[in-house]
């Protein structure tokens, strides 16, 4: 094993006891890398005749597909999440925490910052309503803000399995990671030959867990014991599928796999975690940095917030300047290219002044001395990921906003603390 493997292997097995900074990083850079792209995406002008006009200027570049093969890190942010995961749970339970509680703290930390975009999302939805904006401009509006929020769910019901498929892993780790490989094909198939595409949002299930279980396979330091040209054929091989999945008809455009999901992720979960592992000694240097430690402090510690929040910003942004006599450069054009920075500067210092207030809300409320029930945290994660769902499906207005805000509401009640029952070695417990 080299000395950069053998470096990696004895950070990654910390997954267990420790936080690794290297995975905080990579969250981070994540979460950065969707909101440039959601900001270089979104194109927006009112042109006489025709009204507002919303383009997504990002996919209709020409370099864009191949480019999603690395810059698309939706996979590579369940992979991350699963690490940082396993290692919550798993010290969790060292100190006595049942799987309830480990998703009762999943989820409200999901609920709780959701339930105010939410309701920011209704009212805004009704003001515009009240100020006679045309519905068919708040249909797209809607359409775009709403976009990310896929997330919700995905993310929600693989962090509520987690706890299992740890388990599943230490027992079966081939058997469970070919089986939702196999899960998300078998999807693909059944949409195809029935043409029903609403069956691919079932694959939300079989591809983002896939993505999860390798997180496991990192923690455990199966990656860090292999050799890096090991990992590095690994990789190679699940581009070279990915380009076969393209050959036999799935999109080249990483982003046009995304919604519903596709086994075409899958591979390219396999690829982008390989690619980490290799880049994990030179991240591992840029992790060590003080300036880089603070910033990922600070930002990681407001991630959700800053996820949850970037695309309604964004269009706030953007609608504001569409009132000003500013000229507006049309979307993809070289005047609009060179203002995209100065958006991401604004959209910056609006984030940074709402999240330290939006971010407390990612802290659930301590549960000391308290035991989450298993039917109230599965109920609860249910409730979690319907509003999504019903996003994706029905779209977003006025109704689907409040009933989400308050679906979510009752998650989050759902999830108070609870008593805990008496143990057997702990009779200072308090019963029900």
């Amino acid at each position: 094993m080299s000395e950069s493997s053998a470096s990696y292997s004895a950070a990654a097995m910390l997954g267990g006891t420790a936080r690794d900074p290297v995975m905080d990083l990579v969250r981070v850079l994540c979460v950065a890398v969707v909101v440039v792209g959601h900001m270089l995406m979104i194109g927006a002008a009112v042109i006489p005749g025709r009204g507002l006009v919303v383009e997504k200027t990002l996919l209709e570049t020409n370099w864009i597909g191949p480019v999603t093969w690395i810059a698309l890190i939706m996979p590579l942010f369940f992979v991350v999440g699963g690490f940082a995961g396993i290692g919550a749970w798993q010290r969790l339970e060292a100190s006595g925490g049942t799987a309830a509680d480990f998703i009762r703290s999943r989820i409200l930390r999901l609920a709780r910052p959701s339930i105010a975009l939410f309701a920011a999302l209704a009212l805004g939805v009704l003001s515009m309503h009240l100020a006679g904006v045309d519905p068919a401009v708040i249909r797209l509006i809607a359409l775009g803000v709403s976009s990310p929020l896929w997330f919700l769910a995905a993310y929600a019901f693989a962090q509520a399995y987690l706890p299992g498929l740890a388990v599943l892993h230490v027992r079966a780790r081939w058997r469970t990671l070919t089986t939702l490989a196999a899960g998300a094909v078998a999807f693909d198939v059944l949409r195809v030959a029935t043409g029903i595409e609403p069956l691919g949002l079932l694959n939300m299930t079989f591809v983002w867990l896939f993505a999860q279980q390798l997180g496991f396979w990192i923690a455990d330091g199966w990656f860090g014991a292999r050799s890096r040209a090991t990992v590095a054929a690994i990789g190679l091989g699940a581009y070279l599928l990915l380009a076969g999945l393209v050959g036999v008809g799935y999109s080249g455009n990483m982003l046009d796999n995304l919604n519903p999901p596709n086994f075409a992720l899958v591979a390219l979960a396999v690829g982008q975690t390989c690619l980490l592992v290799l880049a994990y000694p030179a991240l591992e240097r840029v992790a060590a940095m003080r300036p880089i430690r603070v910033a990922v402090a600070i930002v990681g510690s407001r991630l959700m917030t800053i996820y949850l929040w970037h695309v309604p910003v964004l269009v706030l942004v953007i609608g504001l300047l569409l009132i000003t006599p500013l000229p507006t450069p049309t979307a993809g054009s070289t005047e609009w290219w060179l203002t995209r920075p100065v958006i991401l500067v604004v959209m910056a210092g609006v984030l940074a002044g709402i999240s330290p207030l939006l971010s407390r809300l990612e802290r659930p409320p301590s549960a000391h001395g308290y035991r989450a029930s298993d039917w109230s945290t599965g109920l609860a994660a249910g409730c979690m990921v319907i509003p999504s769902f019903v996003v994706i499906v029905f779209g977003l207005d006025f109704t689907v906003a409040v009933s989400s805000a308050l679906v979510l509401t009752a998650a989050a009640l759902l999830l108070g603390p609870l008593p805990a029952r008496r143990r057997a070695d702990d009779p200072s417990t308090v019963a029900p």
